[in-house]
């Protein structure tokens, strides 16, 4: 098996300072980002309608004394299918 090594990469000159701080303007454009998105979830939040939980707002203190039933779906009977009358109506479909 042969193995090239490939000289190192002698630098030219003294290596650039890298600043740990992004430039200011890159700041200033996150920062007026996160401003923006701030003020989006504030909107939001002040424009949302109350939401209501079984007949309570969602916000008001419930009395201690009532207990909270969650309400149950209506039932309805369960799904069956039928897998060899599926199978024959598909080979119906394909051949016509």
């Amino acid at each position: 098996m042969n193995v090239y090594y490939l000289p190192t990469r002698i630098p030219s000159g003294p290596e650039p300072i890298v600043s740990e701080w992004p430039s200011f303007p890159t700041r200033l454009r996150n920062a007026w980002w996160r401003v923006r998105l701030a003020m989006v979830e504030v909107r939001g939040i002040l424009r949302s309608r109350p939401r209501y939980m079984g007949g309570v707002l969602a916000y008001e203190p419930l009395a201690e004394d009532e207990p909270l039933v969650p309400t149950r779906r209506p039932s309805r009977p369960a799904t069956v299918i039928e897998l060899e009358a599926a199978r024959r109506r598909l080979r119906r479909d394909s051949q016509s």
